[in-house]
């Protein structure tokens, strides 16, 4: 009887040991893939044209959707530009020269086509603001098929801008399911933060095209860094939800322009640390207290870099691009333990591994058109290979396999100019499970998400107020995305239900808000 209890002591003395062991990898493989941005956004521009943005993303979060589009000019780039001819063109007008583009040629004055602003027919423009919004549309459509595949020069501002941008989503997952209940399951927060930041290379050495390096950084709101859970498949427990969730995603990037306004590519990476360890716990007594043993710890990790590619083309009206990024999760094999007790000198050994954190390898393929110069239409598809998943070397002796399927998710995604500083978004999108129907022992849960997105955004710009004319220097972008994702419901039917194993269903909905600022120096 002793010696059953003794057993069960150096269990669960062992068990604190594995916890200590998570949080050290978990202070080294900080450079992890998470499941934030896949799941609500990775900045609140992509969330409200529901991640719709492989073709033509061009902020910071470019390092997660497609780190290519760090070889784009940013947002900053393209209005103070814009800002930067007008400004030149009122200069010529009131000097009674001809306007200059960005390369100092004059800018014809005359033709129908040149003329961007809506007329009414006497040649004046549009007194109301939505009779204005009604000539662009109208005068858009009607021009569309004009310049489909010609190349249009962009105007560049007269020195390059860096960006950050500070990120912040509520999301509180509405789950309702009648599961056995556990801590996996009970009231899900995902809510987190986040931090962007590019910079332009060429304030450093000038290679004539667009050059910036990237960082994109997510965490968890809820205060950890991140939760190591390699509990066994049989407690129930949702894959994109929750505790599945609390892990930090860290990437980095380098987009480069090859062709001039036409040809980006990018190469990034994603770390994590693999490797292994060692538990020896040493003087255990035998007690039906709780005890103190003398442990030891060893691990070695190793950083395991896993990188990212992508490239886009624009053309005309058209753009397209593709992104890979590589599967990643935390693992720690082979975890070696031993325990030796005071009485009777028993040693018990262990053989243990961890495996968690797992995100799939991801392919994205994207279109973008824009039929006139306010509209724009996206259209992404990802490949989310989750069959590649496996279970810990461990419990692959003790669990049935997880068998996840690969998921193939279509979103669609639109952005329309309002004004040069208001753009209004929305998409929606449609996000397979690759959890199959489960009837045996296992029990992860998922389910298939509509996902339904609006967003707006705000350019503050110090030239349009006079109060702000001489302080603020340089623009700042406010982002808005609101997400509504429908979560089908699951019937589950086991084979044998028992009152530990029963069979279950489980649905519900998801509200999220996604807030970001970006600003530029």
């Amino acid at each position: 009887m002793r010696n059953r209890v003794s057993s069960q002591k150096i269990i669960s003395g062992s068990r604190i040991i594995l916890a200590v062991l998570g949080i050290l990898g978990v202070g080294t493989s900080e450079l992890t893939a998470g499941s934030y941005g896949d799941i609500y956004g990775a900045h609140a521009g992509a969330a409200g044209m529901a991640g719709a943005v492989t073709a033509t993303v061009n902020n910071s979060s470019a390092v997660f959707y497609n780190v290519a589009g760090l070889g784009r000019l940013n947002e900053a780039d393209l209005f103070i530009a814009q800002w930067e001819q007008k400004e030149k063109e009122k200069e010529a007008a009131a000097s009674g020269e001809a306007p200059k583009d960005a390369n100092g040629n004059p800018i014809p004055q005359e033709g129908p086509l040149l003329n961007t602003e809506p007329q009414t027919e006497d040649g004046g423009p549009p007194a109301k603001w939505y009779k204005r919004a009604w000539f662009n549309f109208r005068d858009g459509f009607a021009n569309m098929g004009k310049g489909m595949f010609t190349y249009q020069p962009l105007l560049r501002p007269n020195r390059p801008y860096h960006e950050v941008s500070f990120l912040g989503t509520y999301a509180n997952p509405t789950l309702k399911n009648n599961a056995p209940k556990n801590e996996n399951t009970k009231n899900p927060d995902d809510s987190y933060v986040g931090l962007g930041f590019t910079m332009n290379l060429n304030e450093i050495f000038d290679i004539g095209r667009t050059i910036r390096f990237g960082l994109n950084a997510i965490v968890p709101a809820s205060g950890n860094l991140m939760v190591v859970n390699d509990q066994n498949p049989t407690v129930p427990r949702y894959l994109q939800s929750g505790k599945s969730n609390e892990r930090p995603t860290i990437m980095a990037g380098v987009g480069v322009e090859l062709w001039k306004d036409r040809l980006f590519a990018g190469v990034g990476m994603t770390a994590l640390a693999g490797g292994s360890g060692a538990i020896l716990l040493k003087d255990v007594p035998i007690s039906p207290d709780p005890v103190q043993a003398n442990s030891q710890v060893v691990l070695t990790l190793k950083p395991i870099i896993n990188p990212t590619y992508g490239l886009q083309f624009t053309y005309g009206k058209w753009s397209a691009g593709v992104s890979y990024k590589r599967e990643t999760y935390l693992s720690a094999d082979p975890i070696p333990a031993r325990a030796q007790t005071t009485l009777l000198g028993i040693q018990l050994d262990f053989d243990l591994a961890l495996l968690d954190q797992y995100n799939p390898r991801v392919w994205s393929y994207g279109i973008g058109f824009r039929p006139t110069e306010k509209l724009l239409l996206n259209v992404d598809v990802n490949r989310e290979i989750w069959s590649l998943y496996k279970l810990s070397r461990i419990k692959e002796k003790y669990s049935e396999p997880l068998n996840f399927n690969d998921t193939t998710n279509v979103r669609l995604g639109a952005e329309y100019a309002f004004r040069p500083f208001l753009k209004f978004r929305g998409g929606i999108g449609k996000r397979p499970s690759p959890v199959p129907h489960y009837s045996g022992e296992n029990n992860w849960m998922d389910n298939d998400r509509m996902i339904y997105s609006v967003g707006v955004s705000y350019i503050f710009n110090g030239r349009n107020f006079a109060f702000l004319k001489d302080r603020l220097k340089n623009p700042v972008i406010f982002d808005l995305a609101i997400t509504n994702q429908q979560l089908k419901s699951v019937e589950i039917n086991k084979t044998f239900p028992t009152e530990r194993n029963p069979s279950y269903n489980y649905g519900g909905y998801i509200w999220s808000m996604t807030f970001s600022v970006s600003l530029f120096f």
